[in-house]
């Protein structure tokens, strides 16, 4: 009898601790798996370790606009919103596959979920009241297209890798495009709250 009361606590031991392991790995940040396998295998090559860093980044931001795009979809009351946000899904969807298959054809790791940051930015945009929710999503996209901006003038400009600089310098002007478009819905929706 002592005997299986032994075999049942280390078998119940370890179904604890192998489900326990298996929360672990779920919490593992993909982004961050990305950039460690990525710093291993190019780090004889410090410019393509950084055209890596720069197609990691830029596919988890490319899942973070869509998810923001599919968030306004459901949430906005405007349909300048909804039409900005469906634009956006559509363009984004589009460049996320084009950075997997140019990280696919470089061997570049890539995540498979936004970054934290984003993520958490989008709850809080989840639980914004109906009236607020139009300019606080319309500033984060903005913002988040600054950044982006931003990061893919310099790889047009720095990358040693000509594709990396290709796609690049293809997406920027799609990138200020979206900016602008932004930037019109803002005042669309300033001035109808003005005239309400």
């Amino acid at each position: 009898m002592k005997r299986i009361f032994k075999i049942l606590t280390v078998a119940s031991l370890f179904a604890f601790y192998s489900c326990n392991e298996t929360r672990r790995e779920q919490d593992v940040d993909s982004n961050e798996v990305a950039e460690d396998v990525n710093e291993e295998r190019f780090e004889e090559d410090n410019s393509m370790e950084k055209d890596a860093d720069f197609v990691a980044n830029a596919v988890a931001s490319n899942l973070a606009e869509i998810q923001l795009a599919k968030l306004a979809s459901e949430r906005s009351s405007s349909p300048e919103v909804k039409k900005l946000a469906q634009m956006l899904e559509e363009e984004h969807t589009k460049t996320l596959t084009e950075l997997k298959a140019l990280a696919s054809a470089k061997s570049i790791s890539v995540p498979v979920e936004p970054e934290d940051e984003a993520v958490r930015k989008m709850e809080n945009l989840r639980e914004e009241k109906a009236e607020d929710f139009d300019k606080k999503w319309l500033d984060e996209v903005k913002d988040m297209h600054e950044k982006s901006i931003d990061k893919f003038e310099k790889r047009s400009e720095k990358s040693e890798d000509a594709e990396v600089k290709a796609l690049a310098s293809k997406t920027l002007p799609h990138l200020k495009m979206h900016k602008e478009k932004i930037e019109q819905c803002e005042e669309k929706i300033k001035d109808q709250n003005k005239n309400s």
